[in-house]
């Protein structure tokens, strides 16, 4: 005799089968939840390395810019005596240095990662977030300020081609070591007429200007790069070398 089941039995089953399949869900998003604090906290550990590495970075390129000025300012100085045909050979070993530069660029391992994966909601911790994005905000500002520098060294570039004479201008450079010489033996200037001489100096002008606005930010920021490292690591409880 088939036994006939009870009502309750089928609430039964049907309560047992959602409890089970709730369990389920329940542990399948524990289980993202644990996979994604997992990937956070790499994320995390990750451009914490990045403001290690950039901490040295920046404080290498405020020595950068700080001989930058020096350069500018011996160049100003030099090119207003220019037309007594005096410093003639500096004005080339300094013309030389102030247009060799390398573009301002962090570490942006970390960033360009969560941007591929998804932004930055991978990042639960919104003060952390908002910390991370308010960093390579002034990471950009500085990049702005950096494509301007560019541009002015690229004006000094044009003026170059008026004033020094090529075959002494090619005599600065080490090939092998890629280094710039001094030279002793006398060197000479193409042109000394006032707009020449006025026009390039204004460019170096430009770029001292735009220089020391660069090495404000980078000082800034890399205040903030400290600050931001040590909030993260007491939000994250890290254990990370102490600079």
């Amino acid at each position: 005799m088939i036994h006939k089941k009870k009502w309750v039995e089928y609430l039964l089953e049907f309560f047992m089968l959602f409890l089970a399949v709730f369990l389920g869900f329940l542990a399948e998003n524990q289980r993202e939840n644990n996979v994604e604090h997992n990937r956070e906290k790499q994320y995390i550990q990750s451009f914490v390395e990045d403001l290690d590495a950039d901490n040295d970075y920046l404080q290498e390129t405020l020595i950068s810019f700080n001989n930058k000025k020096k350069i500018a300012d011996s160049l100003i100085m030099l090119l207003g005596s220019a037309t007594k045909n005096e410093g003639i050979n500096d004005i080339y070993f300094y013309f030389r240095n102030i247009v060799r530069y390398r573009p301002f660029n962090v570490n942006d391992r970390t960033i360009v990662q969560l941007r591929n994966a998804g932004g930055m909601r991978l990042i639960l911790n919104k003060s952390v977030s908002d910390s991370m994005v308010s960093y390579y905000r002034d990471v950009d500002n500085i990049k702005y300020l950096d494509g301007l520098l560019i541009e002015r060294i690229s004006e000094l570039s044009n003026t170059t081609d008026k004033l020094l004479d090529g075959i002494d201008y090619g005599k600065l450079t080490d090939t092998t070591n890629n280094v710039i010489l001094r030279i002793k033996e006398p060197m000479k200037l193409r042109n000394t007429d006032d707009e020449t001489i006025n026009t390039a100096i204004i460019s170096v002008q430009r770029i001292k200007n735009i220089s020391i606005l660069i090495k404000l930010a980078v000082i800034k920021l890399k205040e903030k790069a400290n600050i931001t490292r040590h909030f993260i690591l007491k939000q994250y409880h890290l254990e990370m070398s102490d600079e």
